[in-house]
């Protein structure tokens, strides 16, 4: 179990969330810490019993257990919340007239040749329509490729 842990905290601490939360903060100007990341409290924690740690029934039970007193009891019964950036509602909205009157617009599209015009279409009728699934995962990564192609290939 420790080399799970380990490699999470090599591989998916430093080149993901790590680095998206000093990003975030230094843009909007926050000062953001990373407490539970101190080398001495993570070898004392490796060094506890499992079922200190975890059970069938609660995670971050020792975390928990600590702040029991000081904390509201409904924090320690509702659904985990992620930090999901709302890419589907900004592409919808504040990014809407970048997709269609620029970046995934149909003459730019069919000027490159590197995209299939009428499947771009598809995934921008998606994209607004009442039911878009995932589709704002697919636009997000054409929309991240015609800003570079405009910046650097134009």
């Amino acid at each position: 179990m420790n080399d799970i842990l380990l490699t999470d905290m090599e591989l998916v601490l430093p080149n993901d969330m790590l680095t998206k939360v000093d990003l975030m903060s230094m843009a909007n100007s926050l000062e953001v810490r990373t407490p539970f990341l101190d080398y001495e409290l993570v070898n004392f924690v490796f060094s506890l019993p499992a079922d200190f740690k975890i059970n069938s029934h609660i995670r971050k039970r020792i975390l928990q257990d600590a702040f029991k007193d000081f904390l509201p009891e409904k924090l320690y019964n509702r659904p985990k919340k992620g930090f999901e950036v709302p890419l589907l509602k900004w592409l919808r909205r504040e990014m809407k007239s970048l997709i269609t009157d620029d970046l995934l617009e149909n003459r730019l599209i069919e000027e490159q040749g590197i995209f299939n015009v009428v499947e771009v279409q598809k995934l921008k009728k998606q994209l607004f329509s009442s039911n878009p699934g995932d589709v704002h995962a697919r636009i997000w990564g054409l929309v991240v490729f015609q800003w570079w192609w405009k910046k650097y290939m134009n």
